[in-house]
């Protein structure tokens, strides 16, 4: 063991404890049996459902209007007979799903969600989940105490709260460019500073790091290659992969994720398909009636995290489609793979002077007001001008207020480029289902 291996684990060991032990037991569960994973599993399916029901107020009343008991768990296929969990439960009854004993641990994750409609979700805050990441890393020789280099939207932080993460890091460097906005100055700046860094990891949004590698191919700057190139949040394109493998020189790895159940998936090296955290999450893919699709057809995303008893989500529905995929990958690991998951859209924005809005960064306009509407979308029009027009939950002045806030904020970042209107609607208009959210006509 390297020092700046033993220091990270060392500090690591304090700020999240059995954090090491974890994580070289996720190593070694990659290439377990799948049947022992499966029957783990099923044992943690037990344990999240007994007690949500015995301590959890919402699930207490939502299986007992299905008449089901902590005894039916006996019974073949009682898990999938459990009702679903919604995005509309998760606006209407949040403090009711949280443990009332644990409440003390919860955090909350905001986003503006892939299907346009404001998501705020709870989560344990004391559970490491970056283990899970770590040991997908493994696969590309990437560790986390590596150098890394981030292209993220980039929330605001006290100087304390830097100073203890960058003390927690040390001595490893982590370059960061905020995703928000991204335009020449900045998107120079952080390439000189990466080639200088020379980063073992890229890590950040499918649209900015795809622009990042679009700035870097049309002025032909030379970049350094780092062992993996890691996106996420939006559908990885085919074209997307071929640019940002070749700007780069380096494999691509998609993965799969959401601000209710993080770490769900990502792609090992073969680039088949995304290895599913079973420890973690149980997912499954079922049709309009919520019953499971066969194997290789696509379906609804349900999600169970299994680790979660401060918010707990047990079958619940994120908005997206995917499905199984049949073959073990070739890789080795026994971890089950599911295709790339459908549903998430993302675009980017182009303002007169050429400043990139990112579309990550506009599925975040209600982050911090997700009660002031059921639903959202952003339309940048062919004479790059902005549209939100959004579903209204709440026609009182203090939420008139608020959202005038909200767009004099989005006005303010733009500089005011063009102009931006906010418009109330009575519902939204569907792409086969699924809700694009940010769009820009062509």
């Amino acid at each position: 063991m390297t020092c700046r291996e033993s220091l990270f684990w060392l500090k690591w060991g304090m700020f999240a404890p059995g954090a090491w032990g974890r994580f070289r037991g996720l190593l070694a569960n990659a290439r377990r049996p799948l049947e022992e994973l499966v029957r783990e599993q099923e044992a943690a399916k037990r344990r999240l459902v007994e007690r949500a029901v015995r301590e959890v107020p919402f699930y207490r009343e939502h299986y007992g209007k299905t008449g089901f008991e902590i005894g039916d768990m006996g019974q073949e296929g009682w898990f999938e007979r459990l009702p679903i969990v919604t995005k509309a439960d998760l606006r209407a009854h949040f403090e009711a799903m949280t443990n009332p004993a644990l409440r003390r641990y919860r955090k909350i994750s905001t986003t503006g969600g892939s299907t346009g409609t404001p998501t705020k979700a709870g989560y344990d805050g004391r559970i490491c989940e970056a283990v899970y990441s770590w040991r997908l890393q493994e696969a590309y020789g990437v560790h986390p105490w590596d150098d890394h280099a981030y292209v993220w939207r980039l929330p605001r932080a006290s100087r304390l709260s830097r100073f203890v993460n960058a003390a927690l890091w040390w001595p490893s460097r982590h370059l960061k460019l905020d995703a928000s906005f991204m335009d020449e100055a900045s998107i120079g700046a952080f390439l000189k500073r990466y080639n200088q860094v020379r980063p073992t990891l890229l890590q950040g949004y499918v649209g900015a790091i795809t622009q990042l590698a679009q700035f870097a191919f049309d002025r032909g700057v030379k970049v350094w290659s780092p062992k993996c190139v890691w996106v996420t949040s939006a559908p990885l394109a085919a074209v997307q992969r071929a640019l940002i493998g070749e700007v780069f020189g380096a494999p691509v790895c998609d993965q799969y994720g959401s601000c209710e159940v993080r770490w769900i998936a990502q792609q090992c090296p073969e680039a088949k398909g995304l290895h599913v955290n079973v420890e973690h999450v149980a997912i499954e893919f079922v049709d309009a009636q919520n019953r499971a699709v066969p194997r290789g057809e696509y379906g609804k995303v349900l999600l169970t995290n299994l680790e979660d008893f401060v918010f707990p989500l047990i079958r619940y529905e994120n908005g997206d489609r995917g499905r199984w995929l049949a073959e073990p990958c070739a890789c080795g690991r026994t971890l089950p793979c599911i295709d790339a998951v459908k549903g998430r859209v993302s675009e980017s924005f182009v303002l007169p002077s050429g400043m990139v809005v990112n579309g990550e960064f506009l599925t975040t306009l209600f982050d911090n007001d997700p009660d002031l509407v059921h639903g959202f979308r952003v339309t940048q029009h062919k004479d790059a001008s902005i549209t939100v027009n959004y579903i209204p939950a709440k026609e009182t002045e203090e939420a008139k207020t608020r959202l005038a806030a909200i767009q004099t904020a989005l006005e303010t970042r733009i500089n005011r480029e063009v102009p931006v209107r906010f418009v109330p609607v009575a519902e939204l208009p569907h792409d086969r289902g699924k809700l694009r959210f940010v769009v820009r006509e062509q």
